[in-house]
């Protein structure tokens, strides 16, 4: 059974994702080609990989950056932040479906606010996890 902490995450998720599932449909009907129709391709996968990452993350998920546990199986076994990574490759599906400026902006302050935790939660986890992290960062990407 799933604890409520994950079925929680996963109702949040739930409604990102009919968000930005209905400005996947907007822009397709919108557009009408295979740019469209390729972005929300795009878009689809990365939110089915955001959505396995964040289960294979379990209870290590918080809102905030801790270091409660190491995670170096699955998806994290080959990139560091996977979460990050495919969330964003499923907005820039949504940007080349929807081709907007405004999403465009979107995109890239949201983009660098992932950056900025990326950075953040690398600090912590390197001095939770120490050579240790150290070797993981060395093993994967991202």
């Amino acid at each position: 059974m799933m604890e409520r902490k994950t079925v929680t995450w996963l109702a949040l998720a739930f409604g990102d994702i009919t968000l930005y599932s209905a400005l996947l449909v907007f822009g397709v009907i919108r557009r009408r080609d295979a740019l469209a129709l390729l972005g929300a391709i795009v878009a689809i996968v990365g939110f089915a990989l955001v959505i396995v990452a964040r289960l294979q993350l379990g209870d290590s998920f918080t809102a905030k950056a801790e270091a409660r546990a190491l995670i170096t199986r699955g998806l994290y076994s080959r990139i560091r932040h996977p979460v990050y990574l495919f969330g964003g490759l499923a907005l820039c599906g949504i940007a080349i479906c929807l081709r907007s400026i405004y999403f465009n902006i979107y995109l890239v302050i949201t983009t660098l606010g992932l950056l900025w935790r990326i950075r953040r939660e690398n600090r912590v986890l390197r001095a939770r996890f120490g050579t240790v992290y150290t070797d993981h960062r060395r093993q994967t990407w991202f």
